[in-house]
């Protein structure tokens, strides 16, 4: 078989999850569900999915809640996309949060546990075209030669979006810096999970909780204590977190200028 054949091959074991069940508390009032805000004359939402199909996965899971019928009334079973979509709708209690809404769509049989997944969220635009494929390859030799069962994406530097200051016993300001590139690896929120995750996900998250549960906080910890986490770095720039209006405005600036979808 060869290698595009058996890359081929991998991409049909993946399934793509993409979460669209926030409130955007960080955007202030608006009236559109977050993953439905349009950037360069397409929703966050169209962006996403469109991403990850130029890249050859056309199954994926849409987790929604906040005005979920808006969004699966936008996305349908993705036939305009070219691709099959399915739903996984939050339970209904109070406080949710990403691990929640993931065990969910597990225990409902949404998401099938014999194949890996590709984890993505609308308001994370990247502008490198073939990462998806990049993060499967990186992943797939992990697994093989790290014996890891997760990767997750890191940005190698970001740009702090505040003054910092340094200050001496006397309380006095010796050094500023307006905005400064924070040389730390960052998570991008753009991860992949081998079928095995999914019973830690069940075995840790309480759905019970009196608190939103996020699997970040959870299961990334646990999972990176056992050295079962691989990390695929990539450059400064290329990660476009849409979290604020003013970085989704940011974006539409960069996106106006450039096609990350395009290999030219």
């Amino acid at each position: 078989m060869s290698v595009i054949a058996q890359l081929e091959k991998e991409i049909e074991k993946t399934q793509v999850l993409i979460f669209a069940g926030g409130k955007a508390k960080r955007m202030g009032y608006i009236e559109k569900p977050k993953p439905l805000l349009e950037v360069c004359g397409k929703t966050l939402l169209d962006l996403c999915i469109e991403y990850y199909k130029n890249n050859g996965f056309k199954e994926y899971i849409v987790l929604v809640g906040h005005k979920r019928d808006e969004i699966m009334e936008h996305l349908g079973k993705g036939e305009r996309y070219g691709v099959k979509i399915k739903y996984s709708v939050d339970p209904p209690i109070e406080k949710i949060g990403k691990g929640k809404a993931l065990k969910h769509a597990i225990e409902t049989g949404i998401v099938d546990k014999q194949r890996r997944a590709l984890i993505a969220f609308p308001d994370d635009i990247f502008l490198e075209p073939a990462l998806p494929l990049k993060l499967l390859i990186h992943h797939l030799e992990g697994v093989k030669t790290r014996n890891t069962l997760a990767t997750t994406v890191l940005a190698a530097a970001v740009d702090y979006p505040y003054g910092v200051a340094e200050v001496d016993e006397n309380n006095l300001v010796i050094n500023f810096t307006e905005k400064p590139v924070i040389k730390m690896y960052t998570s991008t929120g753009l991860y992949m999970f081998e079928p095995k995750v999914y019973d830690l996900i069940i075995d840790m998250i309480d759905m019970n909780a009196d608190k939103a549960l996020e699997f970040e906080q959870i299961v990334l910890p646990e999972l990176a204590r056992r050295k079962r986490i691989y990390a695929l770095v990539i450059p400064r720039g290329m990660w476009l977190p849409v979290n604020t209006l003013k970085e989704l405005e940011r974006a539409e600036t960069i996106l106006s200028q450039k096609n990350p979808f395009s290999i030219l």
